[in-house]
């Protein structure tokens, strides 16, 4: 009896084995068209990285099921923790050693080293940021809640509140200049008063910053700040026991600490839909910015599938120029519309952090009313 169960397990798993090998033969009879990817997946914004890393694989994984594709898509991930030196050397190993069609890079911070290397070497980089600097050429492409739309959307958002005066406290990283000075132009023209105050990464101690902004005729604080100063400011800002609205451009994804925001807002991305969290395995880890990233994988897909081709696989010309072509486009963010930078334009979002989790700010009124 054991040489039987034995026996059929065996048949079992070669029979796997077949279906498997089946199955890679049908993918590999189709040309290849290689996707590098890298994300933070250890270090401080690891949370942020995993769960977009997650959403891109499942929009590969979506991509490659329909059989009615010319190309199979190869999806190549790699860890950079959003260093820039790692970024380089991802980067140089995307291109020269798994000679990949395309770079997908994480946070302007990356964009900003893969963009001169994507105009060098004819590689389309798709950007996970807001940074203009990326931009460089048909070849580089971003896709995230763009500077004027996040901007636009504080605006709205402080003046239905009545603010009349705002202090914002601005860490020199990222995108901050870029997205400071087009928002001074903004309140000025709103008459609204602001305060600017700047501070570096790798500060420990806001007290005197958090004792100034408490005791400022200011009725509202706006914040830009990535981890773990968010979460040290954002305590601060607690034990001195600030009684004003607070929100942050585009922040609060970034944090695993939601109990320390309670009742604060954010300003900025879209938040992914419950049913994709869970479509892709997201449930109660962070899916911030998840819904960019399936979009993002989506839309490469489309274009390779879409443009005309000489050769085998479209060039990144060729590809390039379908992209440009095509202006409107449409994923579980909404309507895109991409300009001729190559910059993909959506609106913003207000979410408030209630129980411990973001809600978007109009279905959380929607509930009330």
């Amino acid at each position: 009896m054991k040489k039987i169960l034995l026996s059929l397990c065996m048949l079992l798993a070669l029979t796997a084995c077949k279906d498997d090998n089946k199955s890679n033969q049908q993918a590999n009879a189709k040309p290849v068209v290689k996707i590098g990817a890298s994300f933070p997946l250890t270090g401080n914004m690891s949370a942020i990285g995993i769960g977009t890393q997650k959403a891109l694989v499942a929009a590969i994984n979506d991509v490659n099921s329909n059989p009615n594709n010319k190309y199979y898509y190869e999806l190549l991930i790699e860890n950079d923790q959003m260093e820039p030196k790692l970024i380089n050397n991802v980067a140089n190993k995307f291109i020269y050693s798994d000679k990949v069609d395309v770079i997908v890079s994480f946070f302007s911070t990356a964009g900003r080293v893969v963009a001169p290397m994507a105009v060098q070497n004819k590689i389309i980089n798709f950007n996970f940021g807001y940074s203009p600097e990326v931009l460089q050429s048909k070849y580089n492409f971003q896709n995230f809640t763009t500077l004027t739309a996040e901007n636009d959307a504080t605006i709205e958002f402080l003046k239905s509140k009545n603010v009349t005066n705002v202090d914002l406290l601005y860490q020199n990283i990222g995108a901050a200049d870029q997205l400071l000075e087009p928002l001074k132009v903004l309140l000025d023209q709103n008459g609204i008063s602001y305060t600017v105050h700047r501070f570096n990464k790798g500060e420990r101690d806001f007290a005197m910053l958090v004792s100034k902004i408490k005791s400022s005729e200011s009725q509202a604080v706006l914040i830009y700040a990535f981890e773990p100063e968010e979460d040290i400011l954002t305590k601060e800002i607690r034990l001195q026991n600030v009684d004003k609205i607070i929100a942050y451009n585009d922040g609060l994804p970034m944090t695993n600490n939601y109990d320390i925001y309670e009742g604060y807002y954010n300003i900025g991305s879209l938040m992914t839909p419950q049913k994709y969290q869970k479509a892709w395995g997201l449930e109660g880890q962070n899916a911030a910015y998840t819904a960019y990233l399936y979009d993002t994988g989506k839309i490469i897909a489309e274009a390779y599938e879409n443009t005309p081709a000489k050769g085998k696989i479209p060039t990144s010309d060729e590809v390039s120029a379908y992209l440009h072509s095509r202006k409107n486009y449409s994923g579980i963010v909404g309507a895109y519309i991409m300009d001729e930078r190559g910059q993909f334009h959506s609106k913003g979002q207000v979410t408030i952090v209630k129980n411990g989790k973001l809600i978007p700010l109009d279905e959380l009124n929607t509930l009330q009313q």
